[in-house]
């Protein structure tokens, strides 16, 4: 499926390394493979709770990111995405990530 940049937050190891693919703060990457969100292309999660899921706050990194071009949802109940195209925001700290999560969770309730 393709829609518009959709804006969310994305955990990473400290290194800014996540699923063995090495990001930079700033950067755009694409890929050109089969977009399946948990499988394949970017991941990330619109609400920025959900990405302490899969990064625990003290072992991780968080940044802002803005994805589009190909795009798969997760089916469990999660906001995680997949994406064909990502560009990397702001990082941010716990608190950040937290405060975003709530404003996330007031806007939609």
């Amino acid at each position: 499926m393709k829609k518009g940049a959709i804006k969310g937050f994305k955990g990473y190891n400290k290194d800014l390394t996540c699923r063995d693919f090495k990001y930079e703060i700033g950067k755009e990457y694409e890929t050109t493979e089969k977009i399946k969100a948990c499988e394949s292309g970017f991941h990330f999660c619109e609400n920025p709770i959900d990405v302490l899921k899969y990064y625990p706050p003290t072992q991780a990194r968080f940044t802002e990111v803005e994805g589009s071009g190909n795009i798969d949802t997760e089916i469990n109940g999660d906001s995680k995405i997949s994406v064909s195209k990502i560009k990397i925001g702001v990082e941010l700290s716990l608190q950040s990530l937290i405060e975003n999560g709530v404003k996330f969770i007031f806007e939609r309730t």
